[in-house]
């Protein structure tokens, strides 16, 4: 502690030594209790002590740490000089007054400092001192810093506020966005907060009506605007009322129409503080609707009432709604459940008990009709249970009712009960047509039997001399009018077959005959005929048979021919340029294959609104009367149902001006036989291969050959890439083994390729296999200089394409070791063509059918047996052509005369011949040959379409089939086949 002078210096002990005493027996007091003293120097808060004139004698430690001044500028100073300014309520004047009357306070806040943020609000208590006489001595209290406590509290107090406005705001906005009319107010009834669909109800203003106002000139405002109706002598007491109700308590919501028309719900809720609250909900739009929903309904019962069909209606609960007039009539019994109160179940009791529900459409529940009411009960209430629920019965008096009992999305039953006599007498009448359709359609079967004989004899006559014509010397115009010939037979045939097979289909007597069959083989066939009117467009025709698929399935691979062929043609039909492209690709399922086949092309396409339409009979893109391309419109809807009795899917997508890609799915189960393409030979096995072909799909599908054929293979899309990539090939010491190059590319063609490679000693002996349309030959005089090894005609079948490659291959490299040195092995001068069909050559064919031995010279090769003479005509013609020695009779009597006489090798056997038809002949023949131990292929010739033909001749002892009109490329095709079979067995034997 400091000095007496030091703790007031304002005083002056030698004037007053009284003052002095006094202050030194307080500092001696401090210093009796020094511990005390200790601690009241080092607390946050003070002690202090005025004398009696109120000025500062002490002050502890606290007080100067807070406010950060000198203890000089306090100590000695009158009390209330230390104010800045007090807190609100808090007033110095009100602190002059305590101290004036020597009374204790508590608590005085006041602001201590020079102002700004130097500035502490200080809290002060105190209470007065008295000597032993009672003499004031003056005041002694405590003070704390509280300006941190008062920033906290103005903060909490600011938050609290501003989150009650928000409430309030929130209340406000949440009130204005309800339907309801909602007033608040106070317990003296004025208005405390009004929404605004208070205003929108009772259709006033902010400015005729606001918060402040009282509920009184609500009520003279609604008044004025004409919404009350009632008397001036009585709304005094109108008001006076309502606003008793209303100080009274709850009101329960209760309806009143105004005089406007609109229907109000009003309703009062109390609150804390005696508050109300009062709204108003306008329902008028709802009284509306139900009054519409009330005339609806009237109508409708009016427009069930007059239905020609009887209808009743069930709840979600089952209870009875509505009944008809004419179902009333008709089961009249159930009139005394069809009331309110009564449910489905009470009809269906009393209903079994007047034979009304006989029948329910489902047998399980009609069989306990009669037997156990109960059970029957509980199967029919289940059958009502269900969604939907459609039958017939017969009524007692005969009539035919039908039933649609359905039930709707609420779960409420609707029967309807259609009369339909007269209908079941219209199915009678159909049946007994349908079965006549059916003679008929039976009848006209027979007649396409019979018409397919008739025209395909006339039709095999006129096709076979054309073509025996083509092949004599004719002038230029001669061959035109025989190609015209030709043609236009063929077309007709097409036009037959399409008619044939879509009655037979339509009639349902075209059944399928499943066998074994090579998927490649039978696609690469289709693609290789289709490929000669490919070639005519200038069209590139393109397969791809997926290199991992399965090559040997089970099917009609007649009818899959058909359905390819039909798609082929097609789209070469209706493409002028770029290429057709068959892609067949296909997903293991267990035993069986899904097989997919597309067929795409770069044609026209198809316009959108026509897509759906393209599989229907008889219906074609264009069908205008100048469209550019001709058809029956059937070969597209034959397909599909050939497709469809397969069993698979078939569909289209097209964009017009950019093409097509028809596709179709069939699964097939797989024969045990080994995966297509077979493994390369080891000695051939990762050759390099350079392909040159300018198309993409061409370069890719080859590519993809190659790699799995186990060749080194790249691709170049023009001539000169091509020679450059065989140059970068020798620059790194390599060499190609060989060269699949396609004849027609724009710019370098392929012969011009050819002739740059032979003109090069570094590659000039490398293979080369050209591809090359139907129509271009390399054997002319100005290709002999290319030395092609081989020439395939594009589509490649890919078996001959692999054996020509390895063939290829083989063979130079034995050359190249020296390994042949016979004139045989020199280069031959023209390429071998390795046709995609690979025909019979007539020259083998010619060996196959002559004599093996000089005691077989009386017999004749080939026998034929028809009666018609242009037929017989025909087969003369083309035979001679492969120099067999033939023989030809007109009836089958005669031909198993002929046959035991000259034992020929080959026996043709028309079906259809007078005196003795081919069938039984065939049976003859058979019947010698079991004496004589031989057995001679029979061919059957028949001009019939049907199915079953083929069934027909197998199961008489014929060995193949030959449909009319005979094409001397099919004839000699089965002749080849069968007669060089019997030259291998004779070997073999």
């Amino acid at each position: 502690m400091e000095t007496g002078k030091e703790i007031s210096p304002g005083l002056d002990a030698s004037r007053d030594p009284r003052s002095l005493n006094g202050l030194i027996e307080c500092r001696d007091r401090l210093f009796s209790a020094g511990d005390l003293v200790a601690v009241v120097e080092t607390a946050a808060d003070w002690l202090w002590e005025t004398d009696g004139e109120h000025r500062f004698t002490w002050i502890s430690d606290g007080f100067f740490v807070i406010s950060d001044v000198e203890r000089s500028s306090v100590i000695g100073k009158w009390r209330l000089e230390t104010l800045m300014k007090a807190k609100s309520g808090d007033h110095p004047s009100v602190q002059l007054a305590d101290l004036r009357a020597g009374r204790p306070f508590r608590g005085f806040i006041h602001e201590f400092g020079q102002g700004g943020e130097a500035c502490r609000w200080l809290s002060i208590s105190g209470a007065p001192r008295f000597d032993a006489s009672g003499r004031f001595l003056g005041y002694r209290g405590t003070g704390s810093n509280v300006t941190a406590l008062l920033s906290l509290r103005e903060s909490a107090l600011a938050e609290a506020t501003e989150q009650a406005e928000r409430l309030l705001s929130d209340l406000q906005r949440t009130l204005d966005m309800l339907d309801l009319g909602v007033v608040v107010l106070d317990p003296g009834l004025k208005a405390e907060m009004i929404n605004k669909a208070f205003y929108s109800i009772w259709r006033v203003g902010l400015d005729e009506v606001s918060v402040g106002d009282p509920f009184r000139a609500l009520m003279d405002v609604n008044r004025h605007n004409g919404i009350y109706e009632v008397a001036d002598e009585d709304w005094e007491s109108y008001v006076a009322s309502r606003l008793e109700e209303i100080r009274a308590g709850d009101v329960a919501p209760r309806e009143f129409r105004r005089a406007d028309g609109c229907t109000m719900i009003y309703s009062v809720t109390s609150l804390s503080g005696g508050k109300r609250l009062v709204s108003y909900y306008d329902i008028t739009e709802q009284k509306e609707r139900e009054a519409e929903a009330e005339a609806a309904r009237r109508h409708l019962s009016n427009v069930l009432e007059s239905l020609p069909a009887g209808v009743v209606i069930y709840d979600r609960d089952d209870k009875f709604v509505f009944a008809n007039r004419k179902i009333r009539e008709w089961t009249p019994g159930l009139n005394p459940v069809w009331k309110s109160g009564c449910t489905f179940r009470d009809a269906a009791e009393l209903g079994h008990s007047l034979g009304y529900f006989r029948a329910s459409g489902d047998p399980t529940v009609d069989v306990l009709y009669g037997t156990d009411k109960q059970a029957w009960l509980e199967a029919y209430m289940r059958r009502h249970a269900e969604p939907q629920n459609v039958y017939e019965r017969r009524q007692d008096d005969g009539r035919w009712i039908q039933a649609f009992d359905t039930h709707t999305e609420d779960g409420s039953f609707v029967g309807v009960r259609v009369e339909i006599t007269e209908l079941k007498g219209r199915e009678k009448a159909l049946r007994e047509a349908e079965q006549r359709a059916i003679l008929a359609d039976r009848a006209k079967s027979e007649f396409l039997a019979n018409m397919s004989h008739e025209i395909r004899t006339p039709m095999n006559g006129v096709l076979g001399m054309a073509e025996l014509l083509a092949k004599t010397e004719l002038d230029a115009k001669q061959k035109t009018f025989t190609d015209i010939i030709v043609k236009s037979g063929n077309a007709l045939l097409t036009i037959i077959n399409d008619i044939l097979d879509f009655s037979k289909i339509d009639a349902g007597q075209l059944v399928l005959d499943p066998q074994p069959f090579q998927l490649a083989e039978a696609i690469e066939d289709v693609a290789t005929l289709v490929s000669t009117r490919a070639k005519e467009k200038d069209l590139e025709m393109i397969v791809r048979v997926a290199p991992d698929l399965h090559d040997s399935f089970v099917g009609d691979v007649g009818r899959i021919r058909q359905i390819i062929t039909n798609l082929l043609g097609n789209a070469v039909k209706f493409t002028d340029s770029g290429h057709v492209l068959v892609d067949v690709t296909g997903e293991n399922l267990g035993e069986e294959t899904r097989l997919r086949v597309q067929v795409t092309d770069t044609g026209i396409g198809i316009p959108a609104d026509k897509l759906k339409l393209v599989f229907d009979k008889f219906s074609q893109v264009d069908a205008s009367s100048t469209r550019r391309h001709e058809g029956t419109g059937l070969g597209l809807a034959i397909t599909s149902r050939l497709v469809e009795m397969m069993g698979g899917g078939i569909g289209v997508e097209s964009v017009e001006g950019e093409g097509s890609t028809f596709w179709f799915t069939v699964a097939l189960p797989r024969t045990g036989q080994a995966e297509r393409g077979k493994a390369t030979p080891v000695d051939v096995s990762g050759a390099r291969v350079l392909v040159i072909d300018d198309n993409a799909v061409n370069r890719s599908i080859l590519l993809e050959q190659m790699a799995v054929w186990g060749f080194d293979a790249c691709a170049a899309e023009s001539g000169p890439e091509g020679i450059a990539v065989l140059h970068a090939v020798l620059e790194r010491g390599l060499t190609v083994d060989c060269i699949i190059l396609d004849y027609q590319m724009p710019g370098m063609t392929g012969a011009d390729v050819a002739r740059i490679v032979r003109a090069t000693p570094a590659v000039v002996d490398t293979p080369i296999v050209m591809l090359t349309s139907v129509d271009q030959s390399l054997s002319h005089v100005s290709y002999r200089d290319l030395a092609i090894d081989a020439q395939l005609i594009k589509p490649a079948r890919s078996a001959v394409l692999l054996q020509t490659l390895v063939g290829t291959i083989q063979k130079r490299r034995f050359l190249a070791a020296d390994h042949l040195s016979t004139p045989e092995a020199t280069m031959p001068a023209e390429p071998t063509v390795a046709s995609a069909a690979v025909p019979v050559r007539e020259r083998e064919l010619r060996l196959a059918v002559r004599p093996g031995s000089p005691s077989d010279r009386s017999r004749v090769d080939i026998l034929v047996a028809e009666d018609n003479e242009v037929n017989q005509l025909v087969f003369s013609q083309i035979l001679a052509e492969t120099g067999c020695t033939f023989e030809i009779v007109g009836n089958g009597r005669l031909a198993v005369e002929v046959f035991e006489a000259m034992m020929p090798r080959m026996v043709l056997m028309d079906v259809s011949m007078p005196e003795m038809n081919g069938l039984e002949a065939t049976g003859r023949i058979r019947e010698l040959e079991k004496r004589t131990g031989g057995h001679v292929p029979i061919i059957g010739v028949t001009a019939h379409a049907l199915k079953g033909d083929r069934e027909r001749c197998l199961e008489a002892g014929m060995d193949d089939y030959l449909s009319k009109p005979i094409s001397p490329k099919a004839l000699m095709e089965k002749i080849g086949r069968w007669t060089m079979a019997g030259r291998d067995e004779r070997a073999a034997s």
